[in-house]
């Protein structure tokens, strides 16, 4: 299942996708929904919330006035036009760019196995690209950016290791890009730090064809703004443990009432939220057993207290469709 959806011509996003895209994890997202009401909440009895892409561009906008010391309360009820007039008028925000999305299509040249025939297959659904080129081999791809002057490297990665760092760095200056948008599947956290500090939006695979072309339009910040509050196309797993939304009592009845229905998926959501609660609770506790465990158990606490927190959400929509009460 993608985390975008169609409604007539008009692109959508779940819930998951717009996290990514603005930075504001799924768990404050929602908050600020109930709390502020910073969009206007739809929700599909088959993909329950969606956001639009005007929605996308407004609470990015609403994010990086957050960054920059501003009160969710002062800005949550703001129009679009008075918060662009908020962030031209904040003295913090002199340096950064109103206009966070490029409204003129970007040249961008892409290397990706998967990605570069994706890319050519798709471009009737990707107004805001110009693809000057799509590679499946890197020497080529390497060998060929000098001449096709691209604004932008989408760069396809199955792993990301600290080299990838300096590989990112050689393409930017060969290509003359300012910023490449990289579509990973692993790594450490430090190495996807570092890309970032060199110009990298970073997408977790896999990803959607909208989402990638709101990465490339994202203009970023100028570089006197280095020094602000960064701004993460991704959710920062540094952030605090996200809270159970089923305790043991929950998933036990939720169980029982599951059994009634003819989809076994409820079943495995709850055991699978089980697991994880389990094996979040023993790397919370293994990260106190002395301090050469400390950073791994707890790096292995806050993954998998995300990863329970995904699934929470996954087994809220199904139960929702199935007629389960939570």
């Amino acid at each position: 299942m993608t985390d975008t959806a169609h409604s007539g011509d008009d692109n959508t996003y779940r819930i998951g996708a717009v996290a990514r895209l603005t930075g504001i994890s799924v768990d404050r997202l929602r908050a600020w929904e109930r709390r502020y009401g910073v969009v206007e909440t739809r929700r599909t009895e088959a993909l329950g919330r969606i956001y639009t892409r005007g929605d996308v561009e407004r609470l990015t906008m609403i994010k990086q006035l957050v960054d920059l010391g501003n009160s969710i309360s002062s800005v949550a009820n703001l129009d679009d036009e008075q918060l662009r007039q908020r962030l031209q008028q904040d003295s913090r925000s002199s340096q950064h760019s109103t206009d966070l999305f490029t409204h003129k299509p970007v040249r961008a040249v892409a290397y990706g196995e998967t990605l570069a025939a994706l890319l050519r297959s798709s471009l009737d659904r990707l107004p805001g690209i110009l693809l000057a080129g799509a590679y499946h081999h890197f020497d080529e791809f390497r060998r060929h950016l000098a001449s096709l002057a691209p604004e932008v490297l989408i760069l396809e990665y199955a792993g990301v290791y600290p080299d990838t760092v300096d590989e990112l760095v050689d393409l930017l200056a060969r290509s003359g890009a300012k910023r490449a948008v990289m579509v990973c599947g692993f790594g450490r956290h430090d190495v996807f730090r570092s890309l970032k500090e060199h110009g990298a939006v970073i997408l977790r695979s896999p990803v959607s064809l909208e989402e990638l072309e709101l990465a490339c339009r994202y203009a970023g910040e100028s570089p006197e703004a280095a020094a602000a509050p960064h701004r993460s196309l991704q959710s920062d797993l540094a952030e605090a443990i996200p809270p159970r939304r089923f305790g043991d009592g929950d998933l036990v009845r939720l169980a029982g009432i599951a059994r009634s229905v003819e989809c076994e998926c409820p079943e495995h959501l709850i055991s699978l939220i089980g697991n994880l609660s389990a094996f979040e609770a023993y790397s919370a506790t293994c990260q106190h057993r002395n301090a050469d465990d400390a950073a791994l158990h707890g790096y292995l606490h806050r993954v998998t207290a995300h990863a329970r927190a995904l699934i929470e959400e996954a087994l809220e929509n199904v139960a929702e469709m199935e007629g389960l009460t939570k």
